[in-house]
């Protein structure tokens, strides 16, 4: 039995590192790779790989059981808790399957981007990572001598592993780097507004960038992004379909399904509801999937997920 055992244990070390990786990259619980990184200095330095991180990232994005959400709001003024939900495929509702606390002094999820969630109450916010329990300060609101903050977002800089936080103001936007420590001030030379039922703090990052509506002077709305290379605020085209002033089609919201950029169009008076998807890496939209007969909230639902070939809407 002795040997048996030994020669169990020598087979076990044998594997071959790359399938090591191949195996680790698939779990989807990050709480798991980290207990792992104690199994050995191989393991932590695989798990540790900034390389490995972007690959599980780009895994769980992809994945076709990425349906995990965590609410915005507590439930209540001394609350802390935060449902954890996810969506089922043979169930038309989301299940609850835990609650979590977020440190205190904070009352609201803001936006997330890789797992890291901006948290924010009335007057000061921070970053956390609910996985590790890990949390940054940023900033106080008073810090930014501006009227008020139209929307917010977490843009991810793959090249300089730098989560940057970016506040839009009426007519500038603060970019607070946390490799740095830093808040940098810029002009947007467009006054821009939010829109009246979509919310503010909903910056989507997907494929490099974080993305925002934002209405501006003449009510135009517009599809805009955070572009972490030159620390610019852009614009981005709509599909080609839905550029006119004239289309019935409104856009109501923005998501990201799959490690995709998507645009959800409504159009109210015929109850038609369309959504557009980006293609990686370039300025082309597909009509992705259009509803019939659907009645939406106006302004108040948006798609956050795909669940085999459903697509959930909030």
């Amino acid at each position: 039995m002795a040997t048996e055992s030994v020669k169990k244990s020598s087979s076990s070390t044998n594997i071959p590192p790359e399938i090591i990786e191949i195996i680790l990259s698939k779990l989807s619980s990050v709480k798991s790779l980290l207990r792992f990184k104690a199994v050995s200095k191989s393991w932590n330095t695989l798990i540790s790989d900034p390389v490995f991180i972007q690959n599980h990232l780009q895994s769980s994005n992809n994945s076709p059981n990425n349906n995990l959400f965590i609410s915005s709001y507590t439930r209540g003024s001394d609350s802390r808790g935060f449902p954890l939900a996810d969506f089922e495929v043979r169930k038309s509702d989301a299940g609850k399957i835990s609650e979590e606390n977020i440190p205190n002094g904070y009352n609201s999820i803001l936006c997330e981007c890789n797992g890291v969630l901006l948290l924010g109450n009335h007057v000061k916010y921070a970053l956390w990572n609910p996985s590790i329990r890990c949390e940054m300060f940023l900033i106080y609101k008073y810090e930014f001598h501006e009227d008020y903050i139209v929307d917010c977002g977490i843009c991810y800089d793959q090249i300089t592993g730098d989560f940057k936080v970016v506040f839009i103001f009426p007519t500038k936007y603060a970019i607070y780097s946390s490799n740095n420590n830093s808040l940098t001030k810029k002009n947007l030379g467009t006054n821009y507004h939010t829109i009246d039922g979509t919310g503010s703090g909903l910056g989507i990052f997907v494929d490099g960038a974080t993305y925002w509506i934002l209405s501006d002077d003449t009510i135009s709305i517009h599809l805009v992004y955070f572009d972490p290379r030159t620390d610019e605020i852009k614009r981005l085209q709509k599909p080609e379909q839905r550029q006119s002033d004239d289309d019935k089609f409104q856009l109501m919201n923005i998501a990201s399904l799959r490690g995709r950029l998507c645009l959800y169009f409504y159009n109210k008076e015929e109850r038609i509801a369309q959504i557009w998807m980006k293609e990686k890496g370039i300025d082309k939209w597909k009509e992705f999937i259009t509803f019939h007969n659907f009645e939406a909230p106006y302004k108040l639902s948006r798609p956050i997920c795909l669940v085999e070939n459903k697509v959930v809407i909030q």
